[in-house]
């Protein structure tokens, strides 16, 4: 009967070499093959007969090529070698066992080690590990953000600019070097004429330009496809087959698309995007630019409209509710894009705190030094005017701090809560500090100590503001465990609660728990505290009951619980 541990030691190590989800094999000091697992077997069509006492570099001589023997010979000296996938993408070239990924070779990490016999090196062994999957769900992602990042910077770019014609040339060439195109071509519907006239043009030479500078229906044998709002990909076999297409083949493209500028249903223009090396356009860059150019239809739309309004001053106050209708039905159908593209919504901050300031600035001089030469009536849109100013600064400082914590890296580490909510009080006003209550004592949370005043003070600023009219707000704070290792923090008011149907939403951004008419706010101070509570690895809620109050909670790990 063998011991235990000898009966062990046999099983894992018939496990290893039949079940073992990973590729095992063991080469001697001449690099000739000693091991060989079932997997390897399965993944190379290779029996252990085949490759038994055969070289590695004779099986696979591309590890001679791709140096990556030495790793072996270090093995043999005694040391550990990690191979990543980013820095050599995989040890054997062995193909994925899937099809669905873009990967050529199945996508590896390695470790090869010394293999012991008797207290000596006698060979090295490699373990290899099919990451190809994760690599591909990893790509992907990092596709996605890339996609979700320029379709942001678009956006924002297309409705800050007052002329988006112009405008269109930057967007053109970085969407251009983002998906890897060597030229774009903008036609504009020219009504007078009936054609279509090269606005904006990249990558393409004088004579190209001449050559497509006016196109008449007659040129653009697709034209009714595009007035439908079909999106036209033109591949490689298409463009030198196909002659109703071969001004592609003339301009030199190996492939194209072609999108239509549609708005209200009419034809504004045409957008095309090319390559001179690739024969295809994925499914993924025509949906991208298609999202870009109904952003691009919607920006020429509203300058379209713009322009034939100050020609048709009769009809004034039909087109401004039209245009006002449109407006309204665009930001409902994108307000939740935009809540999310961190880079559209710092940009409009940071770059609208200027206009604020002087929309305040010179409210304040005409207020001061010019009140007494204005008609009571304009002083009243005069403060109105600061009054919105003031209300559109809070705005934009709420959504730079949103974006901060969105975007910082933050160092989390203990942090006492009773003395942050201490200091907090320390420095409110008396009438504050009155309306608090602590119950004592509170635990040490694992957290950041700048998140967690932002998210205690923005509790305490709408405790003592969500008052009934004539009631003095009544606070408590205290703390409790919840759960294994954690902390909860409770924030308690006796204020005018939050109806049911909004308690699920109201940590969301722009989102509020009453009319913005009851009461002043930016609907952004909640969604600040949900976002940092995200960064500290916390969770945050609310119970309430309308014309009771609230409770608000936050749930910390304590570095106990780490």
């Amino acid at each position: 009967m063998h011991p235990p541990d000898e009966t062990l030691g046999s099983a894992l190590l018939d496990w290893m070499d039949r079940y073992a989800p990973y590729g095992v094999f063991a080469v001697d000091e001449e690099l000739r093959v000693r091991g060989w697992n079932q997997w390897l077997k399965t993944n190379t069509g290779l029996e252990l007969a085949d490759v038994l006492g055969r070289s590695i570099t004779e099986l696979f001589p591309d590890l001679v090529s791709r140096r990556l023997i030495p790793h072996f010979k270090r093995a043999l000296n005694g040391e550990v070698s990690v191979l990543s996938t980013a820095l050599h993408g995989y040890l054997l070239p062995l193909k994925p066992l899937t099809r669905d990924t873009p990967f050529e070779w199945m996508r590896q990490t390695a470790r090869i080690a010394p293999l012991l016999a008797e207290g000596k090196v006698a060979g090295a062994i490699a373990v290899i590990e099919d990451v190809t999957q994760r690599e591909f769900q990893a790509q992907t992602l990092r596709e996605q953000h890339d996609r979700e990042e320029i379709l942001s910077w678009a956006l924002a770019h297309l409705l800050e600019s007052e002329h988006p014609k112009t405008a269109s040339r930057e967007l053109f060439f970085k969407v251009a070097e983002h998906l890897d195109y060597d030229a774009y071509l903008l036609f504009l519907r020219d009504n007078k004429e009936s054609v279509f006239r090269l606005f904006a043009a990249g990558g393409v030479n004088t004579e190209a330009e001449a050559l497509v500078e006016r196109l008449t229906p007659e040129r653009v044998p697709s034209l009714p496809q595009l007035r439908h709002g079909e999106v036209l990909v033109r591949d490689y076999d298409q463009i030198y087959s196909d002659p109703s297409v071969a001004l592609g083949k003339t301009l030199g493209f190996t492939a194209y698309i072609v999108l239509p500028l549609r708005a209200k249903g009419e034809l504004l223009g045409m957008l095309t995007f090319a390559t001179r090396t690739r024969k295809s356009i994925s499914r993924a860059e025509a949906d991208l630019l298609k999202t870009i150019s109904e952003y691009l239809a919607v920006a020429l739309n509203r300058e379209q409209t713009a322009r034939e309004l100050s020609e048709a001053q009769a009809q004034l106050n039909k087109h401004a509710l039209d245009l006002e209708r449109t407006v309204a039905e665009r930001t409902s159908s994108l307000k939740q894009t935009i809540a999310e593209l961190q880079t559209f919504s710092y940009t409009v901050a940071h770059d609208l705190r200027g206009p604020i300031r002087a929309l305040k600035g010179y409210s304040d001089v005409l207020l001061e030094d010019f009140a007494q030469h204005m008609p009571a009536e304009v002083q009243d849109i005069v403060c109105r005017l600061r009054e919105a100013g003031v209300r559109m600064d809070q705005l934009t400082r709420d959504l730079l701090e949103f974006s901060r914590i969105s975007r910082q890296e933050f160092k989390l580490g203990p942090v006492p809560l009773e003395k942050v909510i201490a200091d907090l009080l320390h420095s409110a006003p008396p009438n504050v500090r009155e309306s608090v209550t602590i119950r004592s004592p509170m635990p040490i949370a694992f957290g950041h100590r700048t998140l967690i005043e932002q998210c205690v003070s923005n509790l305490l600023d709408n405790a003592i503001k969500f008052v009934a009219p004539g009631k003095n707000p009544q606070i408590t704070i205290w703390s409790e465990p919840s759960g294994d290792e954690c902390v909860r923090l409770w924030v308690e008011d006796k204020g005018i609660g939050i109806p049911l149907e909004a308690q699920e939403k109201v940590f969301g951004i722009f989102e509020r728990g009453v009319t913005a008419t009851e009461y002043e706010g930016t609907g952004i101070g909640l969604a600040i505290i949900s976002k940092a509570m995200e960064r500290m690895g916390g969770r945050c809620g609310v119970e309430s009951t309308p014309g009771q109050g609230s409770r608000f909670w936050l749930d910390f790990c304590t570095p106990q619980g780490l």
